[in-house]
């Protein structure tokens, strides 16, 4: 689901597509229980959310990038429950050992 505020939703993108293309949506619509416009910008929407947060580089004004930076640098809080999942065995290597 879409991270975007909800406003009022006055724009609008055409696409050409195939047959085929069309039934797939419209199938995967109907078993979401979404209209075709809401699959496909829920879809479409996810997809960009994905994309952006996948970039490597990002640029930040010189105070912001200075905090960014302190942030990073500052010493981390000690966090019990992240202590105990990462030197607890998994469910996985619990289920291997029983095995053995």
């Amino acid at each position: 689901m879409s991270t975007l505020p909800r406003e009022l939703k006055s724009k609008r993108i055409n696409a050409r597509i195939s047959a085929a293309e069309e039934a797939l949506l419209r199938q995967g619509a109907r078993r979401k229980g979404q209209t075709v416009t809401e699959f496909i910008v829920e879809s479409a929407c996810a997809v960009a959310e994905m994309e952006l947060a996948e970039q490597k580089e990002f640029v930040l004004p010189p105070a912001q990038w200075e905090a960014f930076l302190a942030a990073l640098d500052k010493p981390t809080q000690p966090n019990p429950a992240m202590h105990r999942l990462l030197t607890e065995p998994s469910v996985v290597e619990l289920a291997n050992r029983k095995q053995k």
